[in-house]
């Protein structure tokens, strides 16, 4: 009986020891994805470190490091601030005025308008509602932008609004990502609640202003994101519709870099790299309300 019971024992050792030791892969694999992340990371991180050194760089310097490549490449080791002096004497500093004006008419006037349609494809039952929907909205996700310019153009000519602020801002005000955003958030909405509303007397405006809106923060945040964004790195159409001096965007400022006899890669570089560093300063403070909207309007 005693040397049973030590075999049993011995036998129930070897059962824990077994369950203690995990398998190779499972240290592998962690490791493996870690290692991705981590080139990941190298080959996104090392050009930008690149752009932004060149952009101090004199231009006739910014690829001697760069071809062979050399650590040197990263740091600007003939600093210089030429690049960004000649781009605000040549006015990019009014370019991004002109940009950070429509970015935000259009946040504020499209915002607007977009989620009042999102709320009336959401919350009411009208004739061809599903039509309208998919050909109006759903439709245009796969026509490209570039593709509408030239009836645009037409339109827009025809109204007179060639070089005018009202030519660059009308025609972005609709977009139907942003559409879809409010409708499919507004569509969660617990009926129940604007029932209450409406019986104590509530308009549908009132509804969607004094009880929808607050509440809808996250789809709020990403849509003024979606719609600021767009506009800021927007370059057909404000080259296309305004080429005059006084009403260039920033897109638009830094492609001058690119000449017909050569390119001034320091400049371009250094309005390429004001012209990233607005977007990430506002997505990074919003993110979360971004992955919000994202996750609950069922796009991720």
């Amino acid at each position: 009986m005693s040397q049973l019971a030590t075999d049993n024992a011995s036998t129930q050792d070897r059962v824990i020891v077994k369950k203690n030791v995990k398998p190779v892969t499972s240290y592998l694999w962690p490791a493996l994805v870690y290692v991705l992340l981590i080139l990941g990371v190298i080959i996104v991180v090392v050009p930008l470190m690149w752009a932004f050194a060149a952009s101090f760089t004199p231009n006739h310097k910014v690829f001697e490091y760069a071809y062979p490549f050399s650590w040197r490449a990263l740091f600007p080791v003939n600093f210089t601030m030429e690049a960004y002096d000649n781009l605000f004497e040549r006015g990019f500093g009014r370019a991004v005025g002109n940009t950070f004006f429509l970015a935000i008419a259009t946040v504020i006037i499209g915002g607007a308008a977009n989620a009042l349609a999102g709320f009336a494809f959401g919350r009411f039952e009208f004739r061809g509602k599903q039509f309208l929907f998919l050909a109006a909205i759903m439709l245009t996700f796969m026509v490209p932008v570039d593709l509408t310019a030239i009836p645009r153009y037409i339109l827009v000519n025809n109204f007179g609004w060639i070089n005018t602020w009202q030519g660059l801002l009308v025609p972005g005000l609709a977009n139907s990502l942003v559409i879809f955003l409010f409708r499919q958030f507004f569509a969660e909405i617990p009926q129940e609640l604007i029932d209450a509303a409406r019986v104590d007397g509530a308009s549908w405006l009132r509804v969607l202003v004094s009880i929808i809106l607050p509440i809808s923060k996250p789809v709020l945040v990403a849509a003024g994101l979606l719609m600021f964004i767009s506009q800021w790195n927007s370059f057909f159409w404000p080259l296309l519709i305004a080429p005059r001096q006084e009403m260039r965007v920033v897109q638009v400022e830094i492609s001058l870099a690119i000449g017909q006899y050569g390119t001034v890669w320091n400049e371009l570089l250094a309005g390429s790299m004001i012209a990233a560093i607005v977007p990430i300063l506002l997505v990074m403070p919003f993110q979360r309300y971004y992955v919000q909207a994202i996750t609950g309007t069922g796009l991720e």
